[in-house]
């Protein structure tokens, strides 16, 4: 049986106060996720902030900073205390398994005031910061609720480990941190020396796998460049593929992709969601048929490298908000409507873990309202053999 699969990042630690409460009851929440009929949930664990750095120097208090407030993710605004994250990773944990959920640890690497991200520069830095987070939780007894281990989301991206970007890239100035207008995948190809070191970090799954070898590893991945499909995942348990109609198909995003730079925001998203009308709402099959092309490129790569395939992050658009168009079209009418094409597509494939949007999370309240609409995707998610 498949596994149905939701994304909340490192909001479930960060969004626990004022007005970016939606995660404050962790209990409650984790009942919301059981009645959706999701059966797993990817997470940051801060593996950076729960180890300690390069010096051996430990702290219990960290300020991490916000994102940018077109970035729907995260806290914003300000600075977010945290204290002793390894225990509320552990409470987390400790409540799913009570619920028999269970949990993909990953991370993004949020940055702090101490800058604990740019420690982890090399393969050996991220061997050292996981062995002590999954160490800890060894020590608790919670191992047995941990779907997967992501070494990093979306590696091997700049905006979450940028001293290991420039370990492979050297000093890669991409569009910008979190910007939707990077350029088409084939525009940037990697040289064989960077994807060997690419592979260098993919053999820290295998070390972690030699102390752990219960728990499958694995680096999540994006459409960062067309060489995504040059590379050996062998060395990981199984590939976690991040797929975009507004991302994977070129066409579709030149007409639906907007610049911050150029509209702001919400502008530039209120332009992605005017666009719809004229783009896809007159034809979605045509777009539809698109994204499956790309879904079943990702397909045939898992099956010939002989992994499991998990997308926790897809179908649609990457960044969107609770927008309508001048058709009166909402966002998430299209995100819904992507979704009841790629999620039996996905099934069909043959995923082991699938998604229903990077967007069915507590904090995007009028999606994760429609119970029903969560309960009919993973209804269909579960039936798949």
């Amino acid at each position: 049986m498949a596994h149905a699969v939701t994304m909340w990042d490192f909001s479930w630690l960060l969004r626990r106060e004022g007005s970016q409460r939606e995660y404050a009851d962790t209990e409650t929440i984790l009942d919301e996720l059981v009645v959706r009929g999701y059966d797993c949930v990817r997470i940051d664990a801060f593996p950076h902030l729960v180890a300690a750095d390069r010096a051996g120097r430990s702290s219990q208090v960290f300020a991490v900073h916000p994102q940018p407030e077109h970035f729907m993710w995260g806290p914003h605004g300000h600075k977010v205390e945290v204290r002793d994250p390894m225990d509320a990773l552990a409470a987390f944990l400790a409540a799913a398994a009570d619920r028999e959920v269970d949990v993909g640890l990953s991370s993004w690497f949020n940055d702090d005031d101490e800058h604990r991200r740019l420690g982890i520069a090399s393969p050996a830095d991220l061997v050292r910061v996981w062995t002590r987070t999954l160490d800890q939780l060894e020590r608790r007894d919670l191992l047995g609720g941990v779907a997967y281990v992501d070494l990093c989301n979306e590696f091997p991206g700049y905006d979450w480990l940028p001293a290991a970007n420039e370990t492979i890239f050297g000093r890669y100035c991409d569009a910008g941190p979190n910007t939707p207008e990077q350029a088409p995948p084939d525009g940037w190809v990697w040289s064989p020396a960077q994807r060997a070191r690419i592979g260098s970090f993919y053999g820290a799954a295998r070390l972690l796998k030699e102390r752990w070898p219960e728990i499958a590893f694995t680096f999540s991945t994006a459409p960062l460049s067309q060489s995504v499909f040059d590379l050996d995942y062998r060395p990981l348990d199984l590939i976690e593929t991040h797929i975009w109609l507004s991302w994977n198909v070129a066409p579709f995003a030149e007409l639906t992709n907007f610049s911050l730079d150029q509209h702001g925001f919400p502008g530039a998203w209120q332009l992605q969601v005017d666009s719809l009308d004229r783009v896809y709402w007159p034809d979605p099959a045509r777009w539809h048929e698109r994204l499956g092309e790309a879904m079943r490129g990702w397909a045939a790569l898992a099956a010939a490298q002989n992994r499991p395939l998990w997308t926790t992050e897809g179908w649609s658009h990457v960044f969107l908000d609770d927008l309508v168009s001048p058709a009166g079209r909402h966002a998430w009418e299209y995100v819904k409507n992507v979704a009841e094409y790629a999620v039996p597509t996905a099934c069909e494939l043959g995923w082991a873990g699938v998604c229903t949007s990077n967007f069915s999370q507590p904090h995007f309240p009028k999606l994760w309202a429609d119970a029903d609409w969560h309960r009919r995707m993973t209804d269909t998610i579960h039936a798949a053999g």
